[in-house]
């Protein structure tokens, strides 16, 4: 028998040991009970409707870190039908954890059916807060993350609740896990109905799987029950949507504030697998093992790749990293000098949108004359986002990376700056009056996304062009107790 009393936020979610250790099953078929109501830990979560005769379990989920649950979106859409919250419930061996959810994030995109309506991706991003006994003697046991696209042929288990009640604190529900192969890959989706990169399964899932965890033979989570026939197939949203998304984290400093995914990893929240990256804005790459882009080819529309890769082959992960290797170093300086060029052909305007970054007020910035531009330390952070060759053997390049210190030097007449001295002064450095001009300096961290052409055979860069620019801002320091 296990019981739960839903109380005030518990601050002992902040201080419960972490462990991502994950049950593992047999290669067969089929769908059964799992060994215990408690034996997936906190991973597994319950997404239940309170009733006077006590909850009833409506859909499934995952935790993935210290109050960071995913969930299917058209789970979460049954509560909001019913008008009610759902209460989310965890078991140890002896007792259960409840939460309550405080932030929903979920993907969503324009439909071609009419401006009234949206498509909506089946992966929901949630925060909760910890809302019962804390049971500090058992770890928080969470699904670590895989980022992949599973191969067609490659076993996964699935794991959640059936459409069951709990009464008089007593569970009559069992945990269900179930195995199957991978039969096929929507990278794309499949429709509107489940528009996010999604994969079947030869699968059966039940009602109230719906948004249970979906994991490989290491236990690693890929994706969530999204939908399934009697006796299968099954569909599996993949999570790489997840990745997009940000909620509230309910834990103190540092993580309070809105987090993702990333920078959840980077705290030690959430753990992340694959080789995936976000760029400086916001852009996120995955490299995907050749089996994986092999998979991805024939399984997307034609259409959608890029038109002028279609006659390219991109580099493999071992490739690429002994062409890094050999040209990185001839690709940041091509790269670099290549930035400084673009600054130095801006027009005025686009200055002006560079100074504004650094909160320079417009006052400063229309009598604003002339520009010099430097970089004064050079570039650090180089990322190469994709490296593509051709027949040829020309190869095209696709690479991020900062120039520390872009020094800006601008004038404006003597008159402008005694006008507005004070301003001035507050966001320039090195002012110099001299007769009817006065110049000053500014110093800014940049931003840089650039392609360049590079001949292997000549051993040289023939072109670099600058496809995207902007300011890093630096951090806000938290204000001092």
């Amino acid at each position: 028998m296990t019981s739960v009393c839903i109380t005030e936020d518990n601050p002992a979610l902040a201080t419960l040991q972490r462990s991502w250790v994950s049950a593992i099953y047999s290669d067969e078929d089929g769908i059964g009970p799992m060994g215990s109501l408690h034996e997936a830990g906190d991973a597994l979560v319950a997404l239940a409707l309170l009733e006077e005769d006590g909850p009833i379990v409506l859909g499934s989920g995952v935790m993935i870190g210290p109050g960071l649950v995913v969930v299917a979106t058209h789970v979460l859409e049954e509560f909001v039908a019913r008008n009610a919250d759902p209460v989310l419930l965890t078991f140890v061996p002896d007792g259960a954890r409840a939460w309550l959810p405080r932030e929903r994030s979920t993907m969503t995109g324009p439909s071609a059916f009419g401006a009234d309506r949206r498509i909506v991706s089946d992966v929901s991003l949630l925060s909760c807060t910890l809302n019962s006994e804390a049971h500090l003697h058992h770890p928080l046991t969470l699904a670590p993350l895989q980022v992949a696209l599973p191969l067609v042929g490659e076993r996964l288990w699935a794991f959640g609740y059936r459409h069951y009640a709990l009464q008089d604190a007593e569970a009559l529900i069992t945990p269900l896990v179930t195995s199957g192969v991978v039969t096929a890959a929507f990278p794309q989706g499949r429709g509107e109905r489940m528009p996010s990169a999604c994969i079947e399964v030869a699968m059966d899932t039940k009602g109230g799987m719906s948004g249970g965890p979906v994991v490989n033979a290491n236990g690693d989570l890929v994706g969530i029950v999204s939908s399934s026939f009697d006796s299968g197939p099954s569909y599996v949203t993949l999570i790489w949507e997840a990745l997009r998304l940000k909620v509230s984290s309910r834990l103190p400093s540092p993580a309070w504030g809105e987090i993702d995914l990333f920078a959840a990893a980077a705290l030690g929240l959430v753990k992340l697998k694959g080789r995936v990256t976000r760029s400086k804005r916001g852009d996120i790459m995955m490299t995907l093992s050749e089996p994986e882009a092999e998979l991805m080819a024939v399984s997307v529309d034609p259409l959608a790749m890029v038109s002028s890769r279609r006659t390219s082959r991109l580099l493999a992960v071992a490739q690429l990293e002994d062409f890094e290797e050999r040209w990185l170093p001839e690709i940041e300086i091509a790269a670099a000098d290549a930035a400084l060029a673009h600054l130095e052909k801006l027009a005025l305007p686009s200055v002006h949108c560079f100074l504004t970054a650094s909160d320079v007020p417009a006052a400063c910035l229309a009598p604003i004359r002339a520009f010099a531009v430097e970089d004064f330390e050079g570039s650090e952070d180089p990322d190469l986002q994709s490296v593509w060759e051709d027949e040829h053997g020309t190869v095209t390049i696709a690479v991020a990376f900062d120039l520390l210190s872009v020094v800006w030097t601008v004038q404006v007449s003597a008159a402008d700056y005694r006008a507005g001295a004070e301003d001035y002064d507050a966001h320039f450095t090195n002012i110099a009056v001299d007769g009817p001009t006065a110049s000053m300096e500014l110093v800014q961290r940049c931003h840089f996304e650039a392609e360049l052409t590079l001949d292997q055979e000549a051993a040289q860069i023939m072109q670099a062009s600058i496809t995207f620019s902007g300011v890093i801002r630096p951090k806000r320091r938290a204000p001092s107790s």
